[in-house]
């Protein structure tokens, strides 16, 4: 039964910036042992709610105002740094949505989580190493000793978020904020962490506020969900009631937005369709797809990949054998032409490192690869270059992919460059705009700087750079991964929109087993560098054969 008093209490929370309103009257209560999640899109203020509860709000000309702000019924508003430093990781532990980033790349991983010891404790340096090392194995770290004395970059994405998490909780908090800490995560991985949250809070009867976009995702953890849309909290309930009678169309957007792996729709769905009211979209039928498969696969082969092999050197030795990593083992598929190919897996199976292979950024050790017919390990140099003209790539960071200094017009202008495309200035500027319009975007984003834009919108720029040499074949990897819901299923519409405007082809490359059942005719399913399944993508999904497609399978969030 829920306590009657509130561990944690937000009254009417205001955060404004000059004239702009971050959040409006922000209020709910956390209970003692219940698990609350916020759920909303990039810029809704999920996070800059919960960096109020932890009063790491930046320093800046914000005009925050509330009128409570209450801790185990303690008020928190005009806490010093020094308070705020003995309640942040002891009483409130705090889980960032990536690890990379929140762990310092130059100290042993052992060490940091030390450091929250250290801190907040005066045990002996020996007791403390040993809560470290337990604390690893309470987040299932295999090997403790040896991730103790790791650096991060030794780490996996899913290693990585462990020791997030034992350092959050290495104090016992009574509350645990969550924020995003499984985004952009291996579904199986995802799982995993969803499940260490659960069994954490339950052991340790400690209250989470856990944030995210993915309304299903939550279902699966959350007692209570607060939905938030600028700003505001829209509406409120239990995950029963959120689910099963949505009161708010934003609502019905997150819940629909994601691809449903029961129907197969033309067109995803998106949350300006739910406001909007606009209709539904129709759904594709079995006739319709068999016969555009019939056409698609009598033709010829655009790509040929045969028993392709990549090894990378691990360690060299002068009376020892060399060590190598088998990155890619043997892989052979033929990928055709108006086709979007499916390859799925974890990280670290290999995907990237075959995608690389293929246009010989990283040429394969072994094995042959024909584009149109055509041999790429008897060109030289030049004609590969050539080649890579023709097969494109989007990639999951649209941030790191462009240039901070550039604006956008010289941005989606650049490929033509590179590949020696003679336009003119004012032809070059033409096309560009003409690009623009084809991803959905203005002509007043020519001027605008990469950080001006919003994920949705610099993703959409990276794929209009990748349109600029008029590819063959487009390589998307990770394309969507970090993405909101709703923005994912906008740019998923925008890539089938331009594969049949442009007459394009698709290697579409994620961990994401529901989003590449969505997109594609066939689906490779990668392990450990071997392709350890290949089929039809509804039928892989519904009779796969292998052991590791099925558990990628039983991993995909689905609403409790």
């Amino acid at each position: 039964m829920r306590s009657k008093k509130p561990l944690l209490t937000l009254n009417k929370l205001g955060i404004t910036v000059g004239e702009n309103e971050l959040l409006k009257d922000i209020s709910f209560e956390v209970f003692p042992n219940e698990i609350v999640a916020i759920v909303g899109e990039s810029g809704s203020g999920k996070s800059l709610t919960a960096l109020s509860i932890a009063g790491l709000l930046p320093e800046t000309k914000l005009n925050v105002t509330s009128n409570q702000l209450l801790f185990n019924n303690e008020s928190l508003k005009e806490l010093s740094e020094s308070e705020w430093q003995k309640i942040r990781g002891n009483k409130i532990g705090m889980i960032f949505q990536e690890p990379q980033s929140s762990l310092n790349p130059s100290m042993k991983c052992g060490i940091q989580v030390m450091e929250m010891l250290n801190q907040h404790t005066q045990d002996s340096a020996e007791n403390k190493k040993n809560k470290v090392l337990a604390s690893f194995e309470q987040v299932y770290l295999d090997n403790p000793d040896r991730i103790f004395n790791a650096y991060p970059h030794e780490l996996s994405g899913g290693q990585k978020q462990r020791v997030m998490i034992a350092m959050a909780l290495i104090c016992n908090p009574q509350l645990l904020i969550a924020d995003e800490p499984t985004t952009a995560l291996d579904v199986t991985v995802q799982k995993e962490i969803i499940s260490l949250i659960i069994e954490r809070q339950k052991a340790n009867k400690m209250s989470v506020l856990f944030i995210s976009h993915d309304l299903t995702l939550v279902s699966q953890l959350a007692d209570r969900v607060l939905v938030m849309y600028q700003g505001e909290i829209v509406e409120s309930g239990t995950v029963t009631e959120v689910f099963n009678t949505p009161k708010e169309a934003y609502t019905l957007g997150l819940l629909h937005a994601r691809p449903d792996v029961k129907i197969r729709l033309k067109r995803l769905p998106t949350i300006a369709d739910f406001i909007n009211e606009v209709k539904q979209t129709d759904e594709v039928s079995e006739d319709v797809r068999k016969k555009r498969h019939e056409e698609i696969y009598s033709a010829p082969p655009l790509l040929q990949v045969k028993d392709l092999k990549k090894e990378h050197v691990l360690s060299v030795g002068l009376f020892k054998k060399n060590k190598y990593l088998k990155a890619v083992q043997g892989v052979s598929f033929d990928l055709f032409k108006g086709e979007t190919l499916g390859l799925v897996g974890e990280s670290g199976c290999g995907k990237s490192t075959l995608s690389r292979a293929l246009i010989y950024l990283d040429p394969p050790t072994e094995g042959s690869i024909l584009f149109q017919g055509k041999e790429l390990s008897s060109m030289t140099s030049e004609q590969i270059r050539s080649i890579r003209k023709d097969i494109q790539f989007i990639f999951q960071d649209p941030y790191s992919a462009l240039h901070p200094l550039k604006k956008i017009g010289q941005a989606i202008a650049e490929p033509l460059q590179v590949h020696q495309i003679t336009l003119g200035s004012k032809e070059t500027k033409i096309r560009v705009l003409e690009l623009l319009e084809a991803v959905g975007l203005t002509a007043s984003f020519y001027e605008r700087y990469p950080h001006e834009l919003s994920g949705g919108q610099r993703q959409r720029i990276v794929i209009a750079r990748a349109l600029a040499t008029e590819p063959k074949l487009i390589i998307c990897d990770e394309a969507v991964a970090a993405l909101d819901i709703s923005v994912q299923a906008q740019v998923l519409n925008l890539l089938n929109d331009l594969k049949e405007q442009f007459d394009l082809s698709y290697l579409f490359i994620s961990h994401d087993l529901n989003v590449v059942k969505y997109m594609s005719d066939k689906i490779m399913v990668m392990q450990n560098g071997l392709l350890v399944e290949h089929g039809e993508a509804d039928d892989l999904y519904i009779n796969p054969k292998n052991t590791y497609t099925k558990k990628l399978i039983a991993s995909i969030p689905k609403a409790q």
